[in-house]
């Protein structure tokens, strides 16, 4: 089944200084919790403007990107995003 969610779009330059980092993160969190529910064996995260290219994450990868969001989100103090991703790890 394909993912219908809508992945945010960042340039390059963004995505390679990390400018972007809220963004992917919420996209891994919302679409590995969507990958879990349907199933699926990879997830798309953003896609590079102007380079056709999508980032996907294998199911192989989802425990160590989640954990990286939690940190993430541990530092910016955003406790229920971690409770919620800690949720998906227990369920990996």
């Amino acid at each position: 089944m394909v993912n219908k969610r809508k992945i945010p779009v960042i340039s390059l330059e963004d995505f390679k200084a990390k400018l972007q980092k809220r963004k992917v993160y919420k996209s891994l969190v919302e679409n590995i919790t969507d990958g879990i529910k349907l199933g699926t064996n990879t997830v798309n995260v953003a896609e590079i403007k102007h380079h056709d290219i999508i980032i996907s994450v294998p199911k192989s990868e989802w425990k160590a990107g989640l954990e990286n969001a939690l940190d993430y989100y541990i530092e910016k103090e955003e406790y229920e995003e971690c409770s919620k991703i800690k949720k998906l790890i227990e369920k990996l």
